[in-house]
């Protein structure tokens, strides 16, 4: 097992393509045109992966994350090859968180069965809404029928079952009574629930108002917990040691190396991100990878932003490590008095994380710690 001090490490593998783009989607993405694309784009896939490995070089690797996208458009093997090139860097595979993002209405029994076989061990599946009402709002090509044809298949072969849901979108919308029809056909362990964030498109649905979408956020919050389930960051909630390994590493400031079009890497070492253009014909050709290393007030602000927004916040002296100076000469204490005093953030047993009040106001919280960054 690593230890405290060893840099955990992920991989991150990006699949842009989709049958249609759903109407509240920012992420990159783009038509499946046929299946010589497809092709080219695994070959492009492990080539990079191969490639880039050697960039884990002094970390722990603990997870692997195919997302989108709608990566079960692709082929189990696929995900066998991935695997195979893991595990022959050394890393053993049991060691290893293996998620792989799935879209109800892509998948089939067979599929899921090859899936199994593969070394993937965790599904997120996009659920997003349990109301076709609010799935056709959100332009979802999935339908609850999808759901109930296909999760519990999903649930029986993988144990480590994650659900991806939205709020602040549908009108007059049940949630209790969603979440009681999802725990009616399947036992999940981890659920992530987002607030949605209408993106820069004409189409988009509207959002609804605050008030309405706090409600709704507080239904998810108070039916979980009921369920056994934690609230571990600001839209993760999972039942003991379910926690998602690979997002951690995000929220820890780990290292991750991502692969295809649009994916972002992070090197905690170097302390340099590097990212591939969002173009699906670059990446396949071998083209379209920058790199650039932030200041140090921006690895200060993107420490404090992953950190803070898991429930057990920072522990000051992983950060004092991380950065090579005390806690002090980074942040003036006043600004953290402040938010102490108002009751949106707590320093305990060394650590500085947000109340319930500071998680419900992250950014005011984290716009007051950045304007008092000493660098």
């Amino acid at each position: 097992m690593p230890s405290d001090m060893q840099v955990k490490s992920g991989i991150y593998i990006h699949i842009p393509f989709c049958t249609s783009k759903c109407l509240y989607c920012d992420f990159f993405s783009t038509p499946l045109k046929n299946e010589s694309i497809r092709y080219d784009y695994e070959k492009a896939v492990i080539r990079e992966l191969k490639r880039r490995l050697p960039e884990l070089k002094g970390t722990v690797l603990r997870s692997v994350y195919v997302g989108g996208g709608s990566p079960s458009l692709m082929e189990a093997p696929f995900f066998s090859r991935i695997s195979d090139i893991v595990s022959s860097a050394g890393t053993l595979l049991k060691d290893v968180e293996y998620t792989v993002e799935v879209n109800p209405h892509d998948i089939s029994t067979d599929w899921i069965r090859e899936l199994k076989d593969t070394g993937v061990n965790r599904i997120s599946a996009g659920i997003q809404a349990f109301d076709d009402t609010v799935l056709k709002e959100m332009g979802r090509r999935t339908a609850v029928e999808d759901m109930i044809n296909t999760l519990p298949d999903l649930a029986g072969s993988f144990k480590n079952l994650s659900v991806d849901m939205i709020y602040g979108i549908g009108s007059g919308r049940d949630i209790k009574s969603e979440l009681s029809q999802i725990f009616e056909i399947i036992d999940p362990v981890h659920f992530s629930a987002y607030q949605y964030t209408p993106p820069e498109k004409k189409d988009a649905p509207a959002p609804l108002d605050e008030e309405t979408s706090a409600a709704q956020e507080k239904t998810f919050t108070e039916t979980l917990l009921k369920k056994g389930f934690r609230r571990y960051e600001v839209s993760n909630y999972s039942k003991k040691g379910f926690e998602s390994v690979h997002n951690t590493t995000y929220w820890e400031m780990g290292t991750w190396l991502g692969i295809g079009a649009g994916a972002r890497s992070f090197n905690s070492i170097k302390r340099e991100h590097s990212f591939y253009d969002e173009n699906t014909a670059s990446f396949i050709s071998g083209e379209g990878l920058s790199r650039y290393s932030p200041s140090l007030r921006e690895q200060i602000e993107e420490f404090l932003l992953m950190g803070l927004r898991i429930t057990e916040g920072i522990e000051i002296k992983r950060m004092e490590n991380h950065f090579g100076t005390a806690f002090e000469k980074m942040i003036e204490s006043s600004s953290l008095k402040s938010l102490i005093d108002e009751g949106l953030l707590k320093k305990n047993n060394g650590r500085i994380f947000c109340t319930e009040k500071g998680m419900d106001f992250l950014n005011t919280v984290l716009l007051k710690l950045f304007e008092f960054i000493k660098a």
